[in-house]
């Protein structure tokens, strides 16, 4: 019996000792909320002069054997789709700019013969047909699915054999100018975790690109905004933390819904009229609206810049 105590009193002490740790951490997370919050940047480089109307050409004509085995061209026709989008979300940023789809599968062209002095022909003439500023073009893609082998230990202590399925998407473009000059090139490099899949031998089944149609979709949209984001404003999302509790709480919402300029009055009201604990809250959370406003205030400021 004292035996049996005494292992009851030496679990109370472990308890103990570590509740000192643990409450803490469970006392700022209960007193704190997430708020999410933007910074815009400025555009990396300036875009041509005159770049008011864009036109797009795929020239990758991934029907040919020789580029893609057959059942993959649905996924290659995604992967166009997807490109086209990502081009659309930076170009519509700036009312005055304009995309037009001139062919989505143009064929009789090849990454080799678009570096002949004679693609400039080309170039200008599409310009030309659709009275465009810039020619994006689409030189090639790449898809494919690629896995690793890793052992993982199980419920019985034992190890399983479990494939780690990983998508992989190219795209390069090319910029020119409607006389066919290069203004830029690009490699929009994207990959992303597909699935586990856990085997007895490790090497049966998987994922394919047919499968992964709207992974591949996403992952060019997201080539083709690396691509021409650099001449676009940036947006940039991540998080700060808000104290909470008593007249905090009606300020916070707010701050969340979208009107801090109104939580700023309140909030020195009690950085400065409340006791020590509440006021130094109430400053922390005057410092994040200050960062709102400032973000919101530069914001404006870049993409007026940016759309003169």
């Amino acid at each position: 019996m004292d035996r049996v105590v005494k292992q009851k009193d030496h679990k109370m002490k472990r308890i103990f000792h570590v509740l000192p740790f643990i409450a803490p951490i469970i006392l700022v997370s209960s007193c704190t909320t997430v708020i999410q919050m933007q910074k815009t940047y400025p555009p990396e480089r300036e875009r041509p002069a005159d770049s008011g109307k864009y036109v797009f050409v795929n020239f990758y004509d991934y029907r040919i054997p020789e580029n893609i085995k057959e059942k993959n061209e649905i996924a290659y026709a995604v992967a166009v789709r997807g490109y086209i989008d990502g081009l659309g979300a930076n170009i519509s940023m700036d009312p005055g700019e304009t995309l037009t789809i001139a062919d989505t599968l143009k064929g009789g062209f090849s990454v080799s013969s678009m570096q002949l002095p004679e693609f400039t022909d080309t170039v200008r003439a599409i310009c030309a047909a659709y009275g465009a500023d810039l020619l994006i073009s689409l030189d090639s893609i790449n898809l494919w699915v690629d896995w690793n082998i890793s052992l993982e230990e199980n419920d019985d202590g034992g190890n399983t054999l479990v494939r780690d399925f990983f998508l992989y998407a190219n795209n390069y473009m090319t910029l020119y100018t409607p006389e066919g000059e290069v203004i830029d090139r690009c490699a929009g490099e994207k990959s992303t975790f597909i699935k586990s899949k856990y085997t007895i031998f490790g090497m049966i089944g998987g994922p394919t690109l047919g499968k992964a149609r709207e992974a591949v979709r996403l992952l060019s949209r997201d080539a083709a905004k690396d691509c021409m984001g650099k001449f676009y404003p940036f947006t940039e999302s991540y998080t700060e933390t808000l104290f909470k509790g008593g007249p905090l709480n009606k300020i916070n919402q707010l701050i969340i819904g979208g009107h801090p300029e109104e939580a700023v009055g309140p909030l020195k009201d009690l950085a400065f009229a409340s006791g020590r604990s509440m006021a130094k809250k109430a400053s922390y959370n005057l410092e994040v609206v200050h960062k709102i406003l400032e973000n919101r205030r530069e914001s404006e400021q870049i993409m007026q810049e940016f759309r003169k």
